[in-house]
């Protein structure tokens, strides 16, 4: 079943960057994962650098580092890479992840292949970290802030335990991708490789598996509820058309959500232009991530 409904309008407060559009979507969040990933998309690359024990991840593209759809105030991680001489043109893509645990979240940028990694190295170091660890595989410290390189991979990664990431990102521990813990949101992601946001969790309301918001370039933006069963999922699709037509009038204009379900998925697609929307209603689970049950 499928229908289109008008979901009336979400006031957007603030933007999402680089380093915070990562952050907001992952709070007390948790995840499913994906055993069968290759690699092959960006999205999947960005898997096999992130710990196997996260519950929630948010990725960013390179085409989408600067989208001020995706931006907020700068944080800890924007500092960090304006401390490595980095700018938006220099990353491929962003990704983080969180736990359970009220930890910071560990985050991954991939660097483009033309940066000198030695020149990073030292621009952190003229910005006052203080440099550990082997040339391969530096580690920079100043004051709480945590991270470090790895040469081979052409990453770098920041959080509460880097050396602990460095063996994810080194192979020599699992990463979400070895977990598996994506494979039923993942399984519904239309073309991965053109998709310039993406952010998953099993934090989800009322009887759903997982929550996802995918938005490939240029293409309708879309959220997705997984459930365990196609039963609960064309329920939840009803209820969802009904919340969406009845929402409160909290926002400044309407958008057009049209909700059909996939087998046991559910997908509530809006226009591309809408994306800042989409993803603001993730990370308040509003509008498209809400509760369709009214419980």
């Amino acid at each position: 079943m499928s229908t289109s409904v008008m979901m009336g309008p979400m006031r957007i407060r603030g933007r999402l960057t680089l380093a915070t559009a990562l952050v907001p979507v992952l709070a007390g969040a948790s995840l499913s994962g994906c055993a069968l990933l290759d690699g092959s998309s960006r999205l999947e690359e960005a898997l096999e650098y992130l710990p196997a024990d996260a519950t929630a991840v948010a990725f960013l593209d390179r085409a989408a580092l600067a989208d001020p759809a995706y931006r907020a105030e700068p944080d800890t991680a924007t500092s960090v890479l304006t401390d490595a001489g980095l700018t938006d043109a220099d990353i491929e893509w962003a990704a983080s992840a969180s736990g359970d645990e009220p930890d910071p979240p560990a985050r991954v940028w991939k660097i483009s292949d033309d940066v000198d990694v030695e020149v990073v190295a030292a621009a952190l170091e003229e910005a006052g970290y203080e440099r550990s660890g082997p040339r391969e595989r530096p580690t920079f410290t100043a004051g709480e802030v945590s991270l470090a390189l790895d040469r081979d991979e052409e990453v770098i990664v920041s959080g509460p335990d880097v050396d602990a990431l460095l063996d994810v990102v080194a192979d020599d521990a699992d990463s979400l991708a070895d977990a598996g813990r994506f494979d039923d949101l993942l399984d519904h992601a239309d073309d991965q490789d053109a998709l310039e946001y993406a952010a998953l969790t099993l934090d989800a309301p009322c009887g759903a598996a997982g929550l996802g918001v995918f938005v490939p370039a240029d293409e309708p933006a879309w959220a997705l509820r997984q459930f365990s069963d196609e039963k609960g999922a064309e329920e939840d699709a009803e209820a969802l058309a009904d919340l969406l037509e009845t929402w409160p009038d909290l926002y400044d204009h309407h958008a057009d959500v049209h909700v059909s379900a996939d087998g046991t998925a559910v997908r509530a697609e809006a226009v591309f232009a809408e994306r800042a929307l989409m993803v603001q209603a993730f990370i308040r689970r509003d509008g498209p991530f809400g509760c369709a049950s009214g419980t």
